[in-house]
């Protein structure tokens, strides 16, 4: 049956990419390639059209029976951090053709046609982009400016799309650029509050806004064992003081957070005073004027150092996402939907980024989440139970064809 099918589907792709710390499965690698091949197969065998684009995105397309209708799109991403878990993106995806399938099953029938869709590289992990391919998708960031982006050994998305092991698809025609009608992403909650309720489904009512920064400290290498410490002008010590500043700030400001995840350091040796120092921002909140303010504070910290420790500081914004409340009317059937299976949901937001993000630009969307055992997620060891995994995929057929009807009632 192919509600029980999320399970073994899940499995299978959690033996891609896995490794002591989790699963590795960035985009254009080819790890994700073989599961972007897994979702193109079992999309196959369901009798599904099969489309990419140019990014990588990955649609499986059933058919609907109106003549012209925008299709309704449903999933989520395929990709992974370094040490990610078993279901954050990828149970969107499988869910989203589990679904499809139940309607076959069933014969359930709908008015526009349903598209499950792999999104390429949500979580950035790689190139320094999240959401990229639904931000391409949805018009928000050019494909060209996507393509050109180099991950950290300098090889751009452009020639990793046309490598031949992590590539895109062979066989697999480019999708004609269909606006959608709506948009549904299922989810694992990736934190704890569905657990701690004893709620067994979510409703997302929005999603918090998120910066991602680069920045880089320049300072002046020297002798680890001759140049006395107020005559240094150390990179990582700079770089050390300016993420503290904005550790300080996000806990006063409230309603915010902040997160350093990657630091390089340059030349890297023990007994070198460090030269150049670059890592990571990102920092999200529900309120736009508290994301300002941290920013605020990076830039003011920036001079601060640059004056204080003789370095220079070089602050590039990577990407910014507006606050993205989820439509209302959509939220309201999803409940339907929901209600009808006799099952419990309440409204919560959520803090993680998603790719309904910038499916919300173009097209109606909702989000529906299943909980995340103890609220751990983009860890190796991330779970959720699998009768909340097999709730989560009927929730998400159930509220597939309340839209369908709500589509067609406007």
């Amino acid at each position: 049956m192919s509600v029980n099918a999320v399970i073994p589907r899940l499995a299978e792709l959690a033996n891609i990419g896995r490794h002591e710390g989790g699963i590795d499965r960035g985009l254009a690698t080819p790890q994700e390639h073989a599961a972007r091949e897994r979702f193109a197969a079992w999309g196959r065998e369901a009798g599904y059209t099969i489309t990419q684009d140019i990014v990588g995105n990955l649609f499986a397309r059933r058919a609907g029976t109106r003549a012209g209708a925008l299709p309704i799109l449903v999933g989520s991403h395929l990709d992974t951090v370094p040490t990610g878990g078993a279901y954050d993106g990828a149970y969107g995806v499988v869910g989203a053709i589990c679904s499809l399938e139940f309607f076959d099953e069933r014969n359930t029938q709908t008015t526009h046609p349903v598209e499950a869709v792999a999104w390429a590289g949500e979580e950035g992990s790689r190139f320094p982009l999240g959401c990229l391919g639904s931000s391409v998708f949805s018009g928000i960031t050019n494909a060209q400016t996507a393509l050109v982006l180099t991950d950290m050994d300098g090889t751009s998305l452009h020639a990793a799309l046309a490598s031949t092991h992590a590539g895109l698809l062979n066989g697999v025609p480019m999708r004609e650029s269909l606006k959608p009608s709506a948009y549904l992403e299922l989810h694992v909650e990736q934190g704890p509050v569905l657990e701690r309720e004893c709620i067994p489904l979510g409703v997302v009512t929005a999603i918090a806004g998120q910066c991602r920064y680069r920045i880089t400290v320049e300072g002046e290498s020297g002798h680890a064992g001759t140049v006395p410490m107020d005559l240094r002008s150390d990179a990582l010590c700079a770089g050390a003081d300016l993420v503290l500043t904005v550790e300080s700030a996000a806990r006063t400001i409230g309603n915010v957070v902040a997160t350093i995840g990657r630091m390089t350091v340059e030349p890297g040796a023990t007994n070198v005073i460090p030269l150049r120092a670059t890592f990571s921002l990102d920092v999200r909140s529900p309120e736009a004027s508290r994301i300002r303010a941290v920013d605020a504070s990076l830039r003011d910290g920036a001079v601060r150092m640059q004056c204080d420790r003789g370095v220079r500081v070089d602050i590039e914004q990577l990407e910014a996402r507006a606050f993205a409340p989820m439509d209302a009317r959509m939220r309201q059937a999803v409940h339907r939907a929901i209600a009808s299976l006799n099952m419990q949901a309440i409204d919560l937001p959520s803090g993680a980024g998603h790719d309904a993000m910038c499916l919300s630009q173009i097209a109606p969307a909702a989000m529906i989440f299943v909980p995340s055992i103890g609220g751990r997620s983009h860890v190796g060891d991330e779970r959720t139970a699998e009768a909340d995994l097999r709730r989560g995929v009927e929730a998400l057929a159930a509220a597939i064809v309340e839209v369908d009807r709500m589509l067609e009632s406007n």
